[in-house]
Formats: C-alpha cells, structure tokens, sequence
C-alpha cells in the first residue's frame, strides 16, 4: 500500500491510497482486483467506514500490476495497552455494522457465498495442516465433528479478516475499515471469532470476551455457539501465529512474545474445546 500526495491546481494537497496487486500471485490477477473493488462500491453504498473507491486500474495499465485507488483515511490502526473499553467497543460497532449489510437489504450477488459446504472445505483444508500439531489435529476433529449441528445464521456481509490491525482510528476514534479483499456472505460469527482470538492473543481474554459482550449487547440477543467460531479461527491461528508476530510488534505490542501469545492462544481453543459436545 503507497500514499499518493497529490497538490492540485489551486495548490490544495488531495492524498489518495494506492494498492498495487502484486505481492501474492494468486491476488495479482484482474479477476481479484474486481472483486476487492466490488467489495469497496459495496461498503461505501452501505455507509460503512472504509475507503472510498475512486478508480480500477485492472489490467495494471497505469501501474505495471492490478491496482486500486482509494480514498486516504486520516489515523492508523491502534492497539492501546490500557485503558482499552473504549477500543473493544469501538470495534464491536464497527463489527455491528459490517453485518447490518444484508442480502434483503443490498445486493451481495458479486461476492462469494459461503454456506455450510463452503465451510466444510475451509475445515478440510486443515487435515493434513494439523499432523503433528496435537491441540490442532484436536480442534480439526472437534470441527468436522460438529459442523453439521451448528444451527447457522442468516447470511450477512461478513469482513473475512476481522482483527484491530484492519482498522483506521484518529483521536481514538474508529474512522475506518480497510482490507475488504477476503470479504464474503456468510455467518457473521466468523467475524466474531476472528476478532476474539485476535484480542486474546495481543490483550488477552478480558478484552476478547469484553468486544463479544458488547457485540451481544448491539445485537440485542447472545451470540450461540461461539465455542465452534473460536476454533473455526483458532485452527489456523496455531498454525500460524508465529508469523504474526511481527505485525503486532509493528502496530506498537513490542512486548508481545511468542510464548505469551503462544499460552494465551493455546488457554482460548481450549476452553472452546471444552464447550464442543
């Protein structure tokens, strides 16, 4: 991602967010830039904080790859180490909204579906993923195992990548959502999941259970079985959450380490575990 700083004639300063396509060669492709531009047009019709859309460059003709330009988003993403009541709700609102969006209310048809079978694959993504990982061939089994008696919800917009670093706050106040490339219709619990096994590994449990109960309390009713999303997103957190180290440091947790997060994200499927029947 670039920022452009562009001065006009009357020599006002307009900035505006670049993303080139080019890192991973499975998102190097028109057919993806598309869909995350889509994906914009939709969240911006939905008046959802985010980046406004401005132009497509699919062919890459102006930028050597694929790309899109956005509108800039004054802020940073921010993860506070005290004092975070505020943060978790803010992003239980900014969660809130995101699944306010609709198939009766908007038209989600350019964006992938994922029911149950959609599900089911993701989860048999990880069988041979899991060999040699004990807690997370253990979580694999408790997955496929309850699939089919999860009553799922109604189908919503759903972010697909739902954490603290996707979002934009200036003055401690959430001006935007960004990354809207994995974004699908399906059981916004997903969502939920993402985001609390995020909070658990980089604040803890506290924070991950405070996000949930005021998620519940913008939505009126308890959120059912979110043992089975805490592992729909766990299972790929401990295999990967090494990795993810660096991006917390770099978002201001330089203390975090990877026992720490290790314990936390270990201690949270768990206790999810517990609750699977």
């Amino acid at each position: 991602m670039d920022v452009l700083t562009i001065e006009r004639l009357d020599g006002s300063i307009f900035r505006v967010n670049l993303r080139r396509l080019d890192v991973w060669p499975e998102e190097s492709t028109p057919e993806w830039a598309e869909k995350d531009y889509g994906a914009l047009k939709l969240v911006e019709s939905a008046g959802i904080p985010a980046p406004r859309p401005l132009h497509l460059d699919t062919a890459g003709e102006l930028f050597g790859c694929p790309s899109i330009a956005s509108t800039y988003l004054p802020g940073r993403p921010w993860m506070p180490t005290e004092d975070s009541h505020r943060w978790t709700a803010g992003l239980a609102e900014a969660a809130f909204a995101i699944h306010s969006v609709t198939p009766e209310r908007f038209d989600l048809s350019r964006l992938n579906v994922q029911p149950r079978d959609g599900m089911r694959n993701r989860i048999d993504g990880f069988r041979e993923r899991v060999r040699g990982n004990k807690l997370a061939a253990e979580v694999y089994k408790a997955l496929a195992r309850n699939l089919d008696r999860i009553e799922l919800l109604p189908p919503t917009l759903v972010h697909g990548d739902f954490w603290a670093g996707n979002t934009i706050w200036s003055r401690r106040r959430l001006t935007g959502i960004i990354d809207w490339a994995e974004a699908f219709v399906g059981d916004p619990r997903a969502d939920i999941g993402e985001c609390r096994g995020d909070l658990n590994m980089s604040h803890g449990p506290e924070a991950a259970n405070r996000f949930s109960d005021d998620y519940e309390r913008l939505t009126g009713t308890p959120i059912r079985d979110l043992w089975f999303f805490d592992l729909y997103v766990g299972i790929n957190a401990l295999l990967n959450y090494k990795l993810w180290l660096q991006g917390y440091h770099d978002l201001g947790l330089r203390r975090l380490t990877v026992a720490v997060a290790g314990k936390r994200l270990r201690i949270f499927v768990r206790r999810a575990l517990d609750e699977a029947t």
